[in-house]
């Protein structure tokens, strides 16, 4: 017969507690206008910042949701957004903090000039 793994109890605890500590949190992405948050993986996250100029932390603080963005393409005010979405999310987002996103998020982002 092979070897069992009774022969080695500590060693395995300890591979164990080692790759929980070498695990990174799972991403999530949280949206500037709803605030819903969805978890997400590294190369989903990778690809998306790659297509929008190659910064995670960049596109994580401007990330919009596909429903979200959906109602700000027809031409909804944020605040319109939320409403027709049945949120209670009150963050207030600038101007320019909307525009950066619009043209981040979506395969069908648009370039504000």
């Amino acid at each position: 017969m092979g070897t069992t793994s009774q022969n080695k109890p500590d060693q395995t605890k300890s591979d164990v507690i080692n790759n929980i500590n070498k695990r990174t949190s799972t991403p999530r992405l949280k949206c500037i206008i709803t605030g819903e948050e969805r978890i997400t993986n590294s190369t989903y996250l990778t690809k998306k910042a790659q297509a929008a100029g190659g910064d995670i932390s960049r596109y994580l603080s401007h990330y919009i949701s596909r429903k979200a963005l959906k109602f700000l393409r027809m031409g909804k005010t944020v605040q319109e957004a939320r409403h027709a979405l049945n949120v209670d999310y009150s963050e207030s987002i600038n101007p320019q903090r909307l525009e950066e996103a619009l043209k981040l998020n979506g395969k069908w982002s648009k370039n504000v000039e």
